[in-house]
Protein backbone atom coordinates (compact mmCIF):
# COMPACT_ATOMS: atom_id res chain seq x y z
CA UNK A 1 0.00 0.00 0.00
CA UNK A 2 1.46 3.43 -1.27
CA UNK A 3 0.34 6.32 0.84
CA UNK A 4 -0.06 9.40 -1.52
CA UNK A 5 2.35 12.62 -0.23
CA UNK A 6 0.92 15.98 0.11
CA UNK A 7 3.16 18.55 -1.44
CA UNK A 8 4.43 20.97 0.97
CA UNK A 9 3.67 23.98 0.34
CA UNK A 10 6.65 26.79 1.11
CA UNK A 11 6.17 29.01 4.03
CA UNK A 12 6.28 32.67 3.53
CA UNK A 13 8.10 34.66 5.82
CA UNK A 14 8.27 38.26 3.81
CA UNK A 15 5.48 39.48 1.80
CA UNK A 16 8.24 40.07 -0.73
CA UNK A 17 11.69 38.97 -1.94
CA UNK A 18 14.37 41.19 -1.79
CA UNK A 19 16.68 42.49 -4.77
CA UNK A 20 20.78 41.86 -5.20
CA UNK A 21 21.12 45.53 -5.30
CA UNK A 22 18.84 46.17 -2.59
CA UNK A 23 20.81 43.72 -0.45
CA UNK A 24 24.09 45.48 -1.39
CA UNK A 25 22.87 48.53 -0.29
CA UNK A 26 21.37 47.10 2.78
CA UNK A 27 25.01 45.61 3.37
CA UNK A 28 27.05 49.07 2.66
CA UNK A 29 24.50 50.73 5.02
CA UNK A 30 25.06 48.04 7.78
CA UNK A 31 29.14 48.76 6.91
CA UNK A 32 28.84 52.16 7.68
CA UNK A 33 26.60 52.35 10.36
CA UNK A 34 29.19 49.83 11.78
CA UNK A 35 31.78 52.29 11.08
CA UNK A 36 30.58 55.45 12.17
CA UNK A 37 29.57 53.73 15.86
CA UNK A 38 33.25 52.28 16.00
CA UNK A 39 34.47 56.09 15.35
CA UNK A 40 32.38 57.34 18.20
CA UNK A 41 35.08 54.61 20.58
CA UNK A 42 37.88 56.93 18.93
CA UNK A 43 37.00 60.25 19.21
CA UNK A 44 34.37 61.13 22.42
CA UNK A 45 36.10 60.65 25.48
CA UNK A 46 32.99 59.18 27.88
CA UNK A 47 32.93 56.17 24.90
CA UNK A 48 36.82 55.44 25.73
CA UNK A 49 36.28 55.82 29.23
CA UNK A 50 33.12 53.33 28.90
CA UNK A 51 35.19 50.69 27.10
CA UNK A 52 37.97 50.87 29.71
CA UNK A 53 35.65 50.56 32.55
CA UNK A 54 34.27 47.41 30.69
CA UNK A 55 37.32 45.93 30.14
CA UNK A 56 38.33 46.37 33.72
CA UNK A 57 35.81 44.29 34.94
CA UNK A 58 35.96 41.09 36.51
CA UNK A 59 33.87 39.46 33.40
CA UNK A 60 36.42 40.88 30.76
CA UNK A 61 39.50 39.71 32.57
CA UNK A 62 37.95 36.23 32.90
CA UNK A 63 37.59 36.32 28.39
CA UNK A 64 41.27 36.42 28.83
CA UNK A 65 42.11 33.77 30.49
CA UNK A 66 39.10 31.81 28.39
CA UNK A 67 40.53 32.49 25.50
CA UNK A 68 44.63 32.17 26.81
CA UNK A 69 45.22 35.97 26.31
CA UNK A 70 48.83 37.23 28.09
CA UNK A 71 50.17 39.54 26.14
CA UNK A 72 49.15 43.58 26.07
CA UNK A 73 48.58 43.50 22.20
CA UNK A 74 46.36 40.02 22.62
CA UNK A 75 44.56 42.02 25.58
CA UNK A 76 43.92 45.33 22.96
CA UNK A 77 43.06 43.03 20.41
CA UNK A 78 40.53 41.57 22.42
CA UNK A 79 39.37 44.85 23.77
CA UNK A 80 38.85 46.49 20.01
CA UNK A 81 37.24 43.01 19.03
CA UNK A 82 34.75 43.34 21.40
CA UNK A 83 34.12 47.21 20.59
CA UNK A 84 33.39 46.28 17.20
CA UNK A 85 31.09 43.05 18.00
CA UNK A 86 29.43 45.41 19.94
CA UNK A 87 29.34 48.66 17.39
CA UNK A 88 27.93 46.15 14.51
CA UNK A 89 24.98 44.67 16.91
CA UNK A 90 24.10 48.52 17.40
CA UNK A 91 24.58 49.28 14.13
CA UNK A 92 22.30 45.80 13.04
CA UNK A 93 19.44 46.85 15.48
CA UNK A 94 19.26 50.54 14.06
CA UNK A 95 19.53 49.26 10.31
CA UNK A 96 16.62 46.93 11.64
CA UNK A 97 14.32 49.76 13.04
CA UNK A 98 15.14 51.44 10.11
CA UNK A 99 13.15 49.06 7.73
CA UNK A 100 10.13 48.29 9.85
CA UNK A 101 9.75 52.28 10.01
CA UNK A 102 10.26 52.46 6.04
CA UNK A 103 8.19 49.47 5.74
CA UNK A 104 5.55 50.80 7.83
CA UNK A 105 5.98 54.13 5.47
CA UNK A 106 5.88 52.66 2.30
CA UNK A 107 2.50 50.84 3.55
CA UNK A 108 1.01 53.81 4.79
CA UNK A 109 1.20 55.36 1.34
CA UNK A 110 -0.64 52.36 -0.70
Amino acid sequence: MRLKKTPSSPKVTSSREVSIPETLIRTAILVGLTLAFASVFRFWQPAIKLAQRIAGTSAWQELYSLFHIESGLGREQLILTGIMIACFLLALAVQTVGLLVFERIRKSRV
